[in-house]
C-alpha cells in the first residue's frame, strides 16, 4: 500500500484527533517511574507543549500524530539514554499500562490470542494507520503496519518494537525477538515486522482424564455390586488422579531430562569448542613466544651491528675530522701567500695598467672568503676532535660589544637600517676572547644580512648566575619548521633556487658549539615576517672552567684588527664589508667593441662574479647586466639580446624560472641561453637542459672555454637565422614561378587584344563592336593581373608587431598563389568555420600554409583530395588541412619536425620547411600536430591562441562570411 504523497507531507493540528492517548501511555509512565513527576513536569512547562499534561494523562482523549512525534523526540532527548523509545515500548505489559485486562489476558489467554486481538483492535486507538496480519502461530507472528501519514523519525518504529516484544513477559517469558524488515521511514511503503516468542509449557491434563477414568470404573463396579458405589467412585477416582499425576510427573520430568541432555549436549560442544580455542591460543601463543625469541635474536644482532656501524662512524668522524684540520692548515698556508702577494700589488696599483687594480681587488676579496670558509671549517674540526683550547679570560660583555657593534655601522648605515646596543656594564665572565669575538661576529654579520628594514638591537643583561646578551632584528624571520635545525652543521634555512643570501651554514654551528664549549648556551625565537632574537647565556664565576680545555701555551700572535675582521671571522657576504671598504659594483651596461657586436646579457646575484664577467665579455660583445632572473627576464623582453648567460640560483626568481618564462614567451623562444652554476652533478645538468638550456657551464670555469661556448651558441644561431632565410628564399621563387605562370595567359591576351586597336587606330579605320570588344578583353586581363598582385603583396606582406588579420583571408591568399601548382584532378574544399580574428605576422602565417598546402599537394600527385577547415573554440583557432595522399611512415613521424630531414627525394627540399613552421606557430603561442597511417593521408592540425581586439578585421582584410565553402579551387 503506497501512502499518497499530499497526505504523507501534510502537517496536522495539536488536537487533532488521530491518536489515542492510550497509545502515548507507556511511554508516558516509563518517563516518570524512571525520571520522576517533578521532571516530567518541568519539561513540559520547558518545552511549553501546546496540550496540557491533565489532557495527555486523560484516556479518553486524542492527540494529533505531529504532537506525539514531537512529544516523543522530547522526551527522549531529556533522558539522555539512546534505548529510551524502546524501554519505554516494552513497559505497556505492566498493570499499570493495561489495568485489570493484565490478569484476565495472564489467567485466560495466550500469546498467540493477545497478539492477535491487540493487533486487531488497534485501529480503535489509531486512527491514522493500522496492522495486517500476514502469518500467526503459537510462536510467530508477521505483520504489516501501513499508516497514511508518514513519520518523521524512528521513535514511533522504536516504540512500536517495544509493544510488539514485551506481550510474552506477561507469562513471565522471555521477550519475544522483534525483527523489522522494512521501515516507511526509510523510504517503504510500510512497516513490516517479524515477530518470534517461546511458547507456553503444555497444560498437565493427565491427572484430570486419571481421575475421571477411576471415577467411572468406580461407577461400573457400583453397579456390578462389586464394591459400594460410593467408595469405589472416591478410591477408584484418587486412583486414577494419583496414576495420571504420576503420568504428568514422569512426562514432565522427560521433557526436563529432555532439555537437561539438551543443554548437557550444548555444553559439551561449548567445553570442546572451548578446548579447541584454548589448544588455538595455546599454539598461538607458543608462536609468539617463537616469534618474540626470533625478534629478540635478530634485534641482538641488529644492536651487535649498530655498535660496530656506530664505532666504523666515530673511526670515520675522527678521520674526517683529522682531515678537516690537516687540509684547513694545509691550504692557509698557499692562501696566505696569495693574500701576501695580492697585497704587494695593491701597494704598487699606481704603476700598473688600469684594467689590474680591480682584479686584484676581487682576487683579494675572494681569497678573505675562502679563508674565512677554512678558518670556520678548522674551528669545526677542532671542536669536533677535541683539540680545541680555551684562553680562559675575564671578560665585561657590553665594554667589549662596545668594540665590535662599531665596524658594523657602515654596513647598517649601507642598508638604511639601525644598529644600537643597549645596556650597561655587567659583571665579567671568563671566557676565550677571540673565540667569544667569533660569536658575536657571526651573531651580528646574520642579523644584518637579512634585516632589510628596521633594525637590530643588542641587548645586554645579567642575573643571579649568567650574563645574557639578546640579537634581535626586525628581517624576515624564519620559518617554524627550520628552528629546530638552524644550528645543525651545513644547514640552511632557505634552501631553494631562489635563497637571497648565500653561505655555507656552519656559521650559527660554530656560535653554539662554542657557547657549549664556555658552559652557556644560545636560543632562537622567531616570527616569520617579524624578526628573530638570539639569546646568548654565558655563566659567571670560574666554575665552569675546564683544566682539560685550558690553553697551556702563553704566547700570542699579534692581528690586526682590519685582518681579524676580514679574515679570522664571518661577516656578510656579498653585501657586508669587504676586506677593503669598498661597495659592490652596480649593474651597469657595457658598449663592447662596437655597435655591431653580439649583446649578451649577463644574470647574476653576485656582483663580483657579475663585474667579473662582464669585464670578460665586453672584450668582444656588448654586455647588459641584470641583477637576479625576474630582472633578466624584463630586460630580455624589452631588449631582445642575442644570448643570456645566467646563473642559476638567485633572489626573487631563480636562474631555471626564468628560462621557462622565457621558453614560454613568444618573443623570447629561441635566445639561446647558457646555465652558469656552481652545482654540477648529474641531475642539475639534466634539469636545467630539460627545461631549456642550451648549454650548461659548472663553476670554476675557463673564461676561454665560456668564450668558446658563447661563440658556438651565437653561430648556432646565426646559423639558424641563415637557413630559415634561405627557406623563405625558396618560398619566394616558389611564388615568383607560380606568378609567372600565371601572369602569361591574361598578358598575352592583353596583347593579343591591343594589336588589333593599334591597327585600328594607324589605319584610321572604325569597328565600334569590335574596339568594345578588344577594351573588355583589355580590361578583363588587367583585372586578372591586378589579383594576381594584389595576392601575392599580400601573401607576402610582414609586419614587426602582431596585426589583427583573418584565418580565411589568409588562407585563400595563400591558395590564390598556390592554385597554378594544383593539377585538375585534384580536388581542393574550403570548409571555414572561424569568424574571429586573431593576431599574428601575416608574412610568416603564409609562410606556414605554403608549406603545409605545397606538402599536401606533393603528397596527392595528380588525383586527390585536399580539405582545408578552420574552428573554434572559446581560446584557440583551430586550422587543419588533411589530404588523401600516400601518407608518411610510422619511423618518420617522430623526426618530421627535425631541421633539414625530409622524406621527398635528394635535391627536391630543404627539410626546413615543418621545422620552419613549427617554429613560427610557437613564436605565436600556438602549437602544431601532425597525424598520418601510409597510403590513407596525412592531417595537420595547427592551434593559434585567440585574443580579445576591440576591431573587427582591419587592413584591407576582406571580411569572410562564417559559413562552410566546399568547392573545387579556381
Amino acid at each position: 500500500m503506497t501512502v499518497p504523497a499530499e497526505l504523507a507531507s501534510a502537517p496536522s493540528a495539536p488536537d487533532t484527533p488521530e491518536l489515542s492517548v492510550r497509545m502515548l501511555r507507556s511511554v508516558m509512565l516509563y518517563y516518570e517511574r524512571t525520571y520522576g513527576r517533578d521532571r516530567l513536569v518541568r519539561v513540559w512547562q520547558r518545552e511549553a507543549l501546546p496540550l496540557t499534561l491533565a489532557y495527555v494523562e486523560t484516556l479518553t482523549n486524542f492527540v494529533s500524530v505531529g504532537f506525539t512525534e514531537r512529544l516523543f523526540d522530547v522526551l527522549d532527548k531529556d533522558s539522555g539514554d539512546p534505548d529510551f523509545m524502546t524501554k519505554a515500548g516494552r513497559s505497556i505489559a505492566s498493570p499499570e499500562a493495561v489495568g485489570f485486562l493484565y490478569y484476565m489476558m495472564k489467567a485466560l489467554a495466550t500469546p498467540r490470542s493477545v497478539y492477535e486481538r491487540a493487533l486487531e483492535l488497534d485501529h480503535t486507538y489509531n486512527r491514522v494507520g493500522g496492522f495486517h496480519i500476514d502469518t500467526l502461530t503459537d510462536s510467530r507472528v508477521q505483520v504489516r503496519y501501513v499508516s497514511r501519514i508518514r513519520e518523521r523519525d524512528r521513535n514511533f518504529c522504536r516504540a512500536r518494537q517495544g509493544n510488539l516484544s514485551a506481550f510474552p513477559a506477561i507469562w513471565n517469558l522471555p521477550l519475544a525477538e522483534v525483527k523489522e524488515l522494512r521501515c516507511q521511514v526509510d523510504g517503504a511503503d510500510c512497516c513490516e515486522y517479524d515477530i518470534r516468542w517461546q511458547s507456553l509449557p503444555p497444560l498437565a491434563w493427565r491427572y484430570i482424564v486419571g481421575g475421571m477414568a477411576g471415577m467411572v470404573a468406580g461407577l461400573v463396579s457400583g453397579t456390578l455390586n462389586l464394591a459400594p458405589p460410593i467408595f469405589a467412585v472416591s478410591s477408584l477416582g484418587m486412583v486414577g488422579v494419583a496414576a495420571g499425576a504420576w503420568l504428568d510427573t514422569r512426562a514432565a520430568l522427560l521433557r526436563k531430562d529432555e532439555k537437561l541432555s539438551e543443554q548437557h549436549q550444548g555444553l559439551q560442544t561449548s567445553l570442546e569448542d572451548l578446548q579447541r580455542r584454548n589448544e588455538e591460543i595455546f599454539a598461538a601463543n607458543k608462536a609468539l613466544e617463537d616469534r618474540v625469541a626470533e625478534r629478540t635474536q635478530e634485534l641482538s644482532e641488529a644492536n651487535t651491528k649498530l655498535e660496530a656501524s656506530l664505532t666504523r662512524q666515530q673511526e670515520l668522524d675522527r678521520l674526517k675530522s683529522e682531515f678537516f684540520d690537516n687540509v684547513s692548515h694545509e691550504l692557509r698556508t698557499p692562501l696566505t701567500l696569495i693574500l701576501l702577494t695580492l697585497e704587494a700589488l695593491a701597494k704598487q696599483a699606481e704603476s700598473l695598467p688600469s684594467e689590474v687594480p680591480p682584479l686584484v681587488t676581487n682576487m683579494e676579496r675572494s681569497a678573505q672568503r675562502l679563508l674565512r670558509l677554512i678558518n670556520n671549517l678548522l674551528d669545526l674540526a677542532q671542536l669536533e676532535s677535541g683539540k680545541a683550547r680555551l684562553r680562559y679570560q675575564p671578560l665585561e660583555l657590553f665594554g667589549f660589544l662596545s668594540t665590535v657593534v662599531p665596524p658594523f655601522h657602515t654596513m647598517a648605515e649601507r642598508q638604511g637600517v639601525t644598529l644600537r646596543l643597549e645596556g650597561a656594564t655587567v659583571t665579567p665572565v671568563h671566557v676565550d676572547h677571540e673565540r667569544i669575538d667569533i660569536v658575536f661576529q657571526n651573531l651580528l654579520g646574520n642579523a644584518l644580512k637579512f634585516t632589510q628594514k628596521g633594525g637590530v638591537t643588542v641587548r645586554v643583561r645579567e642575573d643571579d648566575l649568567e650574563v645574557h646578551v639578546e640579537v634581535e632584528d626586525t628581517g624576515q624571520g624564519i620559518a617554524p619548521q627550520d628552528i629546530p635545525v638552524i644550528f645543525d652543521r651545513f644547514s640552511q634555512a632557505d634552501n631553494s633556487g631562489t635563497r637571497r643570501f648565500g653561505g655555507s651554514g656552519i656559521g650559527l654551528a660554530l656560535v653554539k658549539e662554542t657557547l657549549e664549549l664556555h658552559a652557556g648556551g644560545i636560543s632562537v625565537t622567531s616570527e616569520l615576517g617579524q624578526g628573530s632574537v638570539f639569546h646568548v647565556r654565558l655563566p659567571k664565576g670560574t666554575a665552569h672552567i675546564r683544566e682539560d680545555l685550558r690553553e697551556r701555551r702563553q704566547a700570542v700572535m699579534p692581528v690586526r684588527r682590519e685582518r681579524r675582521i676580514s679574515g679570522a671571522f664571518p661577516s656578510l657576504e656579498p653585501t657586508g664589508p669587504d676586506v677593503l671598504g669598498a661597495s659592490p659594483p652596480p649593474a651597469r651596461d657595457h658598449a663592447g667593441p662596437g655597435p655591431e657586436s653580439p649583446r649578451i646579457m649577463v644574470v647574476e646575484d653576485d656582483p663580483e662574479i657579475r663585474s667579473f664577467l662582464a669585464r670578460l665579455l665586453a672584450q668582444h660583445y656588448r654586455v647588459m647586466e641584470a641583477i637576479n632572473g625576474d630582472d633578466g627576464r624584463q630586460r630580455a623582453l624589452r631588449e631582445r639580446p642575442d644570448l643570456i648567460l645566467s646563473d642559476v640560483m638567485m633572489p626573487v626568481m631563480s636562474g631555471l624560472q626564468m628560462l621557462t618564462a622565457l621558453r614560454n614567451d613568444p618573443q623570447t623562444v629561441d635566445i639561446p641561453v647558457i646555465l652558469l652554476t656552481a652545482r654540477q652533478e648529474v641531475t642539475a645538468k639534466v634539469e636545467g637542459l630539460g627545461t631549456g638550456a642550451n648549454d650548461y657551464l659548472g663553476k670554476p670555469f675557463s673564461p676561454n672555454e665560456l668564450l668558446a661556448r658563447i661563440e658556438t651558441q651565437l653561430r648556432l644561431r646565426e646559423a639558424a637565422v641563415r637557413a630559415a632565410e634561405n627557406e623563405r628564399l625558396a618560398a619566394i621563387g616558389l611564388l615568383t614561378s607560380g606568378f609567372a605562370h600565371e601572369v602569361r595567359n591574361p598578358l598575352n591576351g592583353l596583347m593579343n587584344a591591343l594589336l588589333p586597336l593599334k591597327d585600328m587606330l594607324t589605319s584610321g579605320t572604325s569597328d565600334v563592336e569590335l574596339s568594345k570588344a578588344m577594351l573588355e578583353v583589355v580590361e578583363e586581363c588587367g583585372q586578372r593581373i591586378r589579383h594576381l598582385a594584389e595576392s601575392l603583396l599580400s601573401f607576402t606582406r610582414t609586419s614587426e608587431s602582431p596585426v589583427v588579420l583573418s584565418l580565411d583571408s589568409s588562407l585563400d591568399s595563400t591558395l590564390s598563389v598556390l592554385a597554378w601548382k594544383v593539377p585538375s584532378g585534384v580536388k581542393v574544399e574550403r570548409a571555414y568555420h572561424c569568424s574571429e580574428p586573431i593576431r599574428g605576422n601575416p608574412g610568416a602565417l603564409n609562410q606556414v600554409w605554403l608549406n603545409l598546402l605545397d606538402n599536401a599537394l606533393r603528397a596527392v600527385g595528380d588525383k586527390g583530395r585536399v580539405r582545408i577547415s578552420t574552428a573554434n573554440t572559446a581560446e584557440e583557432a583551430i586550422v587543419t588541412i588533411d589530404d588523401d595522399g600516400v601518407g608518411i611512415r610510422p619511423e618518420d613521424m617522430e623526426r618530421l619536425f627535425q631541421p633539414f630531414f625530409s622524406t621527398r627525394a635528394a635535391g627536391e627540399g630543404t627539410g626546413l620547411g615543418l621545422a620552419l613552421s613549427r617554429r613560427i606557430i610557437i613564436q605565436h603561442g600556438g602549437n602544431i600536430a601532425l597525424s598520418s597511417v601510409p597510403g590513407e593521408g596525412t592531417q595537420v592540425e595547427v592551434r593559434l591562441p585567440l585574443r580579445p581586439v576591440a576591431p573587427r578585421v582591419t587592413g584591407g582584410l576582406p571580411d569572410h562570411a562564417s559559413e562552410p565553402r566546399v568547392g573545387r579551387l579556381g
